[in-house]
């Protein structure tokens, strides 16, 4: 299995070693909520495996917690106020410091073909919602092997449910066979080259590598990856402005394809020529973003 390739890419110690087959019986009562996410799971996914379970006392790493707050006037909870404020609060982005991480559980998915991209991204979100941990989860679709990581935090209107506040996924790539960035990239995951500031805690840790993530999305656009820690002196502002310039590319694409399909069907002369400047302008955006993300 060429996930596997990705799994020991992490070089953990052996005490970090689980190894335990998860039923999908567990995932189903746990993590799916509809119908059809039940028979999602259970027509798409071959194995689900707990890996390796990465603790203080399996990887010396400490755990993250939460400083407690102080109660004010402001934050003091009111009589009545807590189903009102509960319900949009799940809706809304929430901070990833919102809940302790003790732990962080390597999960690995086999997924049987023909599984399509959608189906392999719902089935990533389900298996983060189940698990009560923070995952490093590793799924070998049809397509390739992705490495897929969720801030999550308990959910305010649902006692033991999880809400999915910030993800990170890989493209499919095959790590057997990888290009010169996914090598780097898979060099950059081994805990003992992680840098001081990424093993201060476990939450630096999970974040350091969703960090490794974009900058593997940034190499598929420049053709060279470089470690957060050595892309520049402040890296969570950088890791921001790279995961900005990578949603506007993605927005201008779109744009793009959507100006040329036009042109192509386009029968007014001037027609024609108003959506060509247009093309012209998405493509200097586009390769300034691309200088931009190259810095």
């Amino acid at each position: 299995m060429t996930a596997q390739v990705l799994i020991d890419a992490f070089r953990l110690p052996a005490q970090a070693q689980v190894d335990q087959r998860i039923p999908k019986k567990l995932l189903v009562e746990q993590g799916a909520p509809t119908a059809a996410d039940k028979r999602l799971i259970n027509d798409t996914i071959d194995e689900l495996w707990w890996q390796a379970t990465l603790k203080p006392g399996t990887v010396g790493v400490p755990a993250f917690h939460v400083a407690p707050m102080k109660a004010t006037s402001e934050t003091a909870p009111t009589d009545g106020a807590g189903s009102a404020v509960a319900g949009p609060s799940d809706v809304g982005a929430a901070s990833a410091d919102a809940t302790d991480v003790i732990e962080i559980a390597l999960v690995s998915a086999q997924l049987r073909p023909p599984t399509r991209e959608a189906q392999a991204r719902r089935l990533m979100q389900l298996i983060h919602r189940a698990i009560p941990y923070p995952v490093l989860l590793v799924a070998q679709a049809p397509e390739g092997t992705v490495l897929s990581l969720a801030h999550k935090r308990a959910s305010l209107g649902e006692a033991g449910k999880w809400v999915l506040a910030d993800s990170a996924d890989t493209h499919a790539f095959d790590p057997a066979q990888p290009t010169s960035a996914e090598t780097q990239f898979m060099a950059s995951l081994a805990l003992e080259q992680m840098p001081h500031s990424a093993v201060t805690d476990l939450r630096a840790l999970y974040q350091a590598v969703a960090d490794r993530i974009t900058a593997l999305a940034v190499a598929q656009v420049t053709g060279h990856f470089k470690a957060p820690e050595a892309a520049a002196a402040t890296p969570a502002a950088s890791v921001a402005a790279q995961r900005q310039a990578l949603a506007e590319r993605s927005r201008l694409i779109d744009q793009l394809v959507s100006a040329r399909n036009t042109a192509a069907k386009a029968r007014q002369m001037s027609q024609r020529v108003e959506l060509n400047l247009q093309i012209q302008r998405l493509q200097r955006q586009l390769q300034e973003l691309q200088d931009r993300l190259a810095t």
